[in-house]
């Protein structure tokens, strides 16, 4: 993981699916939960928390060289500021819980953070502070109005409210902020006026991607069981009473197959997501095959909400818009900026879309010493 691999527009806010008790049609797995700082994370690369394997809560307690773990043209970043940030990811166990989870690895050892965990929270701070550079150049404040877009970005990406609001009061405000300087700087890039007007236009030329869809389906075991469930239906059958006549799905038949209205972006598994997007409003569609059996769908409604009700969420597609122009700013900015890093940290490495903090190396131990090596610890949480 690099500092720019994260320098990507927010993706878009997904509004939540209803729940399925059963989870019939959701796809396996849950997504992984991003750092607090990997909103900014570019697409198809291995997310921060990947990292977190061996991570510790505590280390070592700051001496003389200690006093700085960064500077940027100029502007330190205190190691209070950093070991502070590492405090406020440790003091969260929901949210460490949610990592480990993921990673299948425990991400506390000992009550200490590893030095190459260190260095990549660190790489994101030199990154935020010069996405903050790059705001007061352009004279852009951030309004009250940019924090509340950016809450609900911010909180669904750690993942969700009650994972968000387990952090300290003061580093959830860190996280809003830095999710809506990036926001914004993603909408200076794009030169396409103001957040709420770039916004606007993105909604009138993508309405597509707003659209919402409510559903009901019937699922059954075989081709031929839905094949016959088709054909009752073609033949005037009620959709509900048949629904709740043969459906395998019990979470949705007493319900008369109705599941609810779904976004493009959903974690319903592809093919039926395709499906219901796709076959015509009002008329019980072929049958189609999923992992779970057969469905046979029927599409109650097809409409795009009215700009008012997605205005946030088209305010964050509208700023992912502007990824490429993003992640060619975070290499020209880091190009020419003066980094320095506390070698207590590592040293900075510039290399393009891969420049980052490299952690010091770890100390060896002969053999028969103790046996291998260890990452030196680096800060102090606690």
């Amino acid at each position: 993981m690099t500092p720019l691999q994260p320098l990507q527009a927010p993706r878009s806010a997904r509004r939540p699916a209803p729940a399925l008790p059963h989870g019939r049609l959701r796809r396996p797995g849950r997504p992984a939960p991003a750092l607090p700082h990997g909103r900014l994370r570019r697409p198809g690369r291995p997310a921060l928390v990947a990292l977190a394997a061996g991570i510790t809560l505590a280390v070592a307690a700051c001496s003389s060289v200690s006093s700085y773990a960064a500077t940027v043209d100029g502007t330190r970043i205190g190691t209070g500021t950093l070991e502070g940030e590492l405090r406020d990811l440790a003091s969260n166990d929901k949210y460490l819980k949610l990592v480990e989870s993921q990673i299948q690895a425990p991400v506390r050892t000992n009550g200490v953070f590893d030095a190459s965990f260190t260095s990549t929270v660190l790489s994101r701070e030199i990154i935020y502070d010069l996405v903050a550079k790059d705001l007061a150049k352009r004279k852009i404040v951030v309004s009250p109005a940019d924090l509340a877009a950016a809450r609900t970005a911010a909180s669904d990406r750690i993942g969700g409210d009650d994972v968000f609001n387990a952090f300290p009061k003061v580093y959830q405000d860190t996280l809003v902020r830095r999710s809506a300087e990036v926001s914004l700087l993603s909408f200076a890039l794009m030169n396409q006026g103001a957040p709420d007007v770039a916004a606007k236009a993105f909604y009138d030329a993508n309405q597509d991607a707003f659209a919402q869809v409510c559903v009901s389906h019937i699922l059954v075991a075989t081709e031929d069981d839905a094949n016959k469930v088709k054909a009752r239906l073609d033949g005037g059958e009620d959709f509900a009473t048949v629904a709740k006549d043969v459906s395998t799905d019990t979470g949705s038949k007493t319900k008369g197959g109705e599941l609810g209205c779904f976004a493009k972006q959903n974690q319903l598994v592809p093919e039926f997501s395709a499906a219901m997007f796709s076959q015509p409003v009002g008329a019980a569609g072929a049958p189609v095959k999923t992992q779970f059996g057969y469905h046979v769908i029927l599409v109650k409604s097809r409409d795009v909400p009215p700009y008012d009700k997605v205005a946030t969420e088209a305010r964050d597609q509208a700023a992912t818009a502007a990824q490429d122009k993003l992640a060619a700013w975070a290499e020209e900015a880091i190009t020419k900026a003066n980094v320095t890093v506390n070698p207590k940290y590592g040293r900075f490495e510039k290399n393009g879309a891969q420049s980052r903090v490299v952690p010091p190396e770890a100390p060896t131990t002969k053999a028969g010493a103790g046996g291998g090596s260890q990452t030196p610890p680096t800060s102090t949480p606690g």
